[in-house]
């Protein structure tokens, strides 16, 4: 019966440094996605300044996906393919990273849901219609909102891309 208490009495101390210890895990995870996306943001805007074309990040808040697109030849939208290995970069942040998802996009024009994040060649960042014609300059910051609370912010004009 003694044994069988000190084997209970062990389990409690073990559970109760693990549960801590999980929670830091999920902190970390939802850190990860937030500065995966900021990555994303800067990658993106540095193909438009290289390029001198516009580059935008597709954000899908209903599949909870990301990907770099480009307007090719014909104007229409084509998702970008890594340029080493010439696979899909499309980021799914709910595969990527579990029980973390994204709940919102307010984009730069003020509107809210799934959208793109344009920047030009001077990384300025813009809105554009459905076939890629530009709108305007973001009057506005551009806000991903994660199920973490977590944010990721880019600013309008500068394009600086914020984590607060």
């Amino acid at each position: 019966m003694v044994e069988l208490m000190v084997v209970i009495m062990l389990m409690g101390i073990l559970a109760a440094s693990v549960i801590p210890a999980m929670d830091n895990v999920r902190v970390m995870r939802e850190g990860a996605a937030r500065d995966d996306i900021a990555r994303l943001l800067e990658i993106t805007k540095a193909r438009a300044m290289a390029s001198g074309e516009p580059k935008g990040l597709h954000v899908d808040i209903t599949e909870f996906t990301l990907g770099i697109v480009e307007l090719n030849s014909a104007g229409s939208l084509e998702l970008m393919n890594d340029p080493l290995t010439g696979a899909d970069r499309t980021l799914n942040i709910s595969t990527t990273y579990p029980g973390v998802e994204i709940t919102d996009m307010m984009n730069g024009d003020g509107t809210s849901g799934t959208g793109i994040v344009w920047f030009d060649f001077e990384s300025t960042p813009h809105t554009r219609d459905t076939s890629g014609v530009f709108v305007a300059l973001n009057n506005d910051p551009v806000e991903i909102s994660l199920s973490s609370g977590q944010r990721v912010v880019v600013h309008a004009y500068s394009g600086m891309v914020e984590t607060p």
